[in-house]
């Protein structure tokens, strides 16, 4: 695996995890109504999606499409 696919690769998955955020789930807002939590849940849903936008990629990016330095002379 070229060191870029790994970056790439970390940041296709902090996408996937906003989405995953994003996506309403009906069945744990149903739990949290009838557990009088709904608001709280939203808020502490919000907090998570704000901390993973903040994320940084920790793989190093490397511009690997060009491999050879050419030669002065």
């Amino acid at each position: 695996m070229q060191p870029s696919e790994s970056y790439e690769k970390w940041d296709r998955a902090k996408t996937l995890m906003l989405e995953s955020l994003y996506k309403p789930d009906d069945r744990l807002r149903g739990c949290a109504h009838n557990q009088k939590c709904f608001y709280e849940l939203m808020e502490i849903k919000d907090q998570v999606i704000e901390m993973v936008e903040r994320m940084q990629n920790p793989r190093k990016y490397v511009d690997d499409t060009y491999d050879k330095i050419p030669s002065r002379y």
